[in-house]
């Protein structure tokens, strides 16, 4: 903020013999004095006139065109933001919940004995209630019977002695619903006022409660603060800072210890905001690092089961070969098995004929299994191959998703480490303003 030109001041007169004039200060303000010598007022030098042509320019140089003042512009923005007051309910919270509960019990309390009296109040109230809208309707109906009969003559001159009677009668009747209005208004609005009366009572109370609770709350932040910023610089002792902050906490402003109090709770929540941000971005690491070895994983999976699968079509030439070699083992074994069955049970040979059929018979099974294992097996290569292709691809994707999320985390990260740093700073300001 610029000084003003001319600003009175409450500075010493000037020594004696020198009261008759004006004189210069040590930093170019010139006081002026009256006729008795005694300072009238002080006129300050612009700020320009104390800058060299020198300066102006390397002032330019540093600040590229910028004027005085407007580069903190944001800094000054960031601190406002960490200096934010609090209202009493959020510098309150859930502090004192024994008087909170106790006085909320009172204010109950009361507020039903208030609300009690004004119903009876309203209740003794009614008769002249039930009088007035009574009273009301007759004068409202009298009035619309004088309104249609005043209609009926309507097309007669105004100075027609009949038509002059019923304006009268008119007239009277409006003022009779009026008055009976205004009655019923006033007796609506007393009864009414009541209820909203012990309403704003209650409310009123309420804040009340909360108002002399948030500043023992002030108080208490207040001086825990103090204590701590004495414990950590001065290294004193428990009992003394206590003392100490207590009786400096009592001698300061309440707008000061609301300062104080507000940049404590900023402090408290923006270190609580840093170390969430701080958790998260652990578990976005531990994300990122998990989808990374994930993929690591699946890749191993599918090159093995690739180079399994190289090896398995590799060998279907041999598994060709003996699929055609099948054909003839089967006729064989049916061969030799019709061999066995026409001779009879009582001939030399049939033992030896059934064991070649039986021999030939497990030689067509064991081919037959051979071939629909390796069948079975490429198949089911072929599907694995496929399925960890496609989670590859997903894993891939997560690997990237997690990344971005780990690097927004990170951002957050140091953000709400510098708006932590930035509130204890704010919060240090504030209490080192009460030593001033």
């Amino acid at each position: 903020m610029r000084p003003r030109a001319f600003e009175r001041t409450g500075s010493p007169p000037p020594p004696a013999g020198e009261q008759s004039k004006d004189f210069t200060l040590d930093n170019g303000s010139v006081v002026h004095t009256d006729e008795n010598g005694i300072p009238d007022y002080i006129e300050v030098p612009p700020e320009g006139d104390e800058t060299t042509p020198e300066s102006g320019q390397e002032s330019g140089a540093e600040y590229g065109d910028v004027e005085p003042g407007q580069e903190s512009a944001e800094a000054a923005a960031e601190v406002q933001a960490n200096e934010t007051l609090r209202t009493d309910a959020e510098i309150l919270g859930n502090r004192y919940p024994v008087s909170q509960m106790i006085k909320g019990a009172g204010n109950t309390l009361q507020w039903g004995k208030e609300r009690a009296a004004a119903a009876w109040n309203n209740a003794m109230e009614q008769p002249g209630l039930l009088m007035d809208k009574f009273m009301h309707g007759l004068a409202q109906s009298s009035y619309d019977r004088r309104k249609a009969k005043l209609d009926e003559v309507a097309h007669l001159s105004d100075n027609h002695p009949l038509k002059k009677f019923r304006m009268r009668k008119l007239q009277k009747a409006e003022a009779r619903l009026n008055k009976r209005k205004a009655n019923l208004e006033i007796r609506q609005n007393r009864m009414t006022g009541r209820v909203e009366a012990v309403k704003n009572a209650y409310e009123a109370r309420r804040e009340a409660t909360i108002a002399e609770l948030s500043e023992r709350a002030d108080e208490a932040r207040a001086r825990k603060a103090l204590r701590e910023k004495m414990r950590k610089e001065q290294n004193v002792g428990w009992f003394e800072s206590w003392a100490a902050a207590k009786e400096h906490v009592n001698s300061i402003p309440k707008n000061q210890r609301r300062r104080i109090a507000s940049a404590v709770m900023n402090a408290a929540e923006a270190s609580k905001n840093s170390q969430e941000a701080s958790w998260q971005a652990r578990y976005a690491e531990r994300a990122s690092a998990d989808a990374q070895n994930r993929v690591e994983s699946i890749g191993g999976q599918l090159q093995q089961t690739r180079t399994e699968l190289n090896s398995m079509r590799q060998q279907a030439g041999e598994i060709a070969n003996m699929e055609s070699d099948l054909v003839s083992v089967r006729e064989n074994a049916a061969k030799l098995q019709e061999e066995a069955d026409s001779l009879s049970d009582d001939s030399a040979n049939k033992f030896a004929a059934t064991y070649e059929a039986v021999k030939a018979q497990q030689q067509q099974e064991n081919m037959e299994k051979a071939i629909a294992d390796y069948h079975k097996r490429l198949a089911e290569l072929q599907r694995q191959e496929t399925q960890l292709a496609q989670s590859l691809i997903q894993a891939q994707k997560d690997v990237e998703n997690t990344g971005k999320e780990l690097e927004n985390r990170a951002r957050a990260e140091a953000a709400a480490k510098k708006k932590a740093e930035a509130t204890q700073q704010a919060r240090d300001r504030s209490v080192e303003n009460t030593f001033v």
